[in-house]
């Protein structure tokens, strides 16, 4: 294409694509592990993927340039945050929000980034 304008547009229409799909993969993964109903683990979800959704974006733009490392890191520091938000969220056990970011970030990754980089590559 020519047009930068469309370029970016299709990209910015593919990232956020793609991350619905990840508030939606996680959201059952929030389910798994018994975060709450249906509705309680969609909005964690949603609120949780919101705050790490620009370090996701900075390393898939990344990801070519810095390869494995760029998706290792990205998926270390959505855990970091995921995990801080979730623990705001629900504070009671103070386990189990690192134990969902953790299962839902590498559940996310496995069935979406690494297809992805795998293609890139």
């Amino acid at each position: 294409m020519d047009n930068p304008l469309a370029v970016l547009s299709l990209e910015l229409g593919a990232f956020v694509l793609y991350w619905l799909v990840i508030v939606v993969i996680e959201s059952a993964v929030l389910q798994f592990v018994r975060w709450g109903d249906l509705r309680t683990g969609l909005r964690a979800s949603l609120l949780a993927n919101l705050a790490s959704a620009p370090v996701t974006l900075l390393a898939l733009m990344f990801l070519r340039q810095a390869g494995i490392i760029s998706l290792i890191v990205g998926l270390l520091l959505s855990i970091l945050i995921e995990g801080l938000v979730l623990r705001r969220l629900q504070p009671r056990d103070p386990r189990l929000p690192w134990i969902a970011a953790i299962t839902a970030n590498l559940i996310s990754t496995a069935l979406l980034l690494l297809p992805i980089n795998w293609f890139i590559q």
